[in-house]
């Protein structure tokens, strides 16, 4: 391959990474077979990182900044938010992760009413606080760069409520190593909600599908739902190929 094009590939993908095969032959003007044979050959030298249909930058432990995440597919996000948003029920106590696909259902929320939300997400209640919706945030230590609450005054506050749903946010999906997220403090979090709650939603955006993060939050079984993206082809859309045996939500 050239090294003009393993610079080019590179630099998309610091520009938004993961990319699938199609996106970076459309960038770079050539087939998807000239895409997948480079790919492979940078994999070996370990620059970038193959996932299935596409590629990522390597580094598994570097959390995007929220404001960096919300950009990147918003639209793929604000259609899962809205379609989450449309089964959550009148008198419903549920749960909503960090996250920015959880921003968007939170923003699905603003005009129902008779819902209660407990969340320990700063910009979540920034957006519910333009409700009607009884809203609370749950204490703890701040953590900035996600501005979240975290740490064990957050976990045993979440322990004295029961949840009828938690939407749960992911940086990532996959078969082998289940799913995944940065931040250690940010999973223990999760793992309190998960055990408080009847039911819990995963929402993933199809990019994160058959990708994989730093650690592993809970197993499989401990999911009801993943809501993700379609694909052209959802007859073989990765979700499918992720061994869960909950129901997969394709909006």
């Amino acid at each position: 391959m050239s090294t003009e094009r393993e610079k080019q590939i590179v630099s998309l993908l610091h520009e938004n990474s993961p990319l699938t095969v199609e996106e970076l032959a459309q960038h770079l003007d050539v087939s998807e077979v000239t895409v997948r044979r480079d790919l492979v050959a940078m994999e070996k030298k370990g620059i970038i990182s193959r996932r299935r249909g596409g590629a990522a930058l390597p580094d598994q432990g570097a959390e995007p900044l929220f404001v960096q995440r919300e950009k990147k597919n918003h639209d793929l996000k604000r259609q899962i938010g809205q379609y989450a948003a449309d089964q959550i029920r009148e008198g419903e106590v549920i749960a909503l992760d960090v996250g920015t696909t959880t921003a968007e259902l939170a923003k699905a929320l603003v005009k129902r009413r008779g819902i209660t939300v407990f969340t320990s997400s700063f910009q979540v209640a920034s957006i519910l606080s333009k409700s009607n919706l009884h809203v609370y945030m749950i204490g703890g230590l701040i953590r900035f760069n996600e501005m979240s609450m975290v740490g064990s005054v957050a976990i045993e506050t979440i322990k004295k409520f029961n949840f009828d749903r938690y939407y749960l946010g992911l940086a990532a999906v996959n078969r082998e190593r289940g799913l995944t997220d940065y931040s250690v403090e940010e999973a223990e979090v999760k793992q309190a909600f998960i055990a408080q709650s009847k039911e819990v939603i995963a929402l993933v955006d199809r990019s994160k599908v058959g990708a994989s993060s730093l650690l592993k939050v809970c197993e499989f079984d401990q999911l009801s739902e993943i809501i993700t993206n379609r694909s052209d082809d959802d007859s073989e859309h990765p979700a499918l190929d992720l061994g869960f045996q909950g129901k997969i939500t394709l909006v």
